[in-house]
This record gives structure tokens, C-alpha cells and sequence, in this order.
């Protein structure tokens, strides 16, 4: 006789790929949906806490929305991950 385990293992269960990207969402993320939307409303309200003036916050913002085309997500976190440092602290 199988127990419970045995018998999940010989049961497969077949996902979606939206139902894939939801879930490794939900265990990658906290279940938080990333967005451009979302990133932009990041970036708007730290313009906003830095004060910056509007003609350079709407200059930003198409830069990063322009960027949203331009880079993958994937090239964007390799950015963050090998770059982010030497940009904070002004070496590149």
C-alpha cells in the first residue's frame, strides 16, 4: 500500500505557463507583482523625496521608460548586480 507521498509522486500535475510564472512569483517575491508601472511609481516618489525639479524628473522618466524597451530584465538586474556600487559611490 503507498502512502500520501507516493502517491503525490506518481500523480503529475501539469501547470501552465502562466500558472508556472505565478507561482515562481509567489515563492521568488513574496507574491508582489513587479510591474513597470510599479517601478515607475518606485522611481516617481523617490524623485519626489529628492526634490528634484519637474523638467529633470519627466527627463528621467523617459530615459527609464525608454529603458524599459531597450534592456531585458534580465540585463537590468546583471546591471544592478555588477554595476550598482560603482555607480552609488561615483566610480563609474
Amino acid at each position: 500500500m503507498q502512502n500520501d507521498d507516493e502517491k503525490n509522486s506518481d500523480h503529475q500535475i501539469s501547470l501552465t505557463e502562466q500558472e508556472i510564472k505565478e507561482e515562481l512569483r509567489r515563492l521568488f517575491l513574496g507574491g508582489d507583482d513587479w510591474s513597470k508601472e510599479a517601478c515607475m511609481g518606485y522611481f516617481l516618489k523617490a524623485c519626489q523625496k529628492s526634490g528634484l525639479d519637474i523638467p529633470t524628473v519627466q527627463n528621467l522618466a523617459l530615459i527609464l521608460y525608454r529603458l524599459f524597451d531597450e534592456m531585458s530584465i534580465d540585463e537590468a538586474k546583471q546591471f544592478y548586480f555588477e554595476d550598482c556600487h560603482a555607480v552609488l559611490t561615483g566610480q563609474k
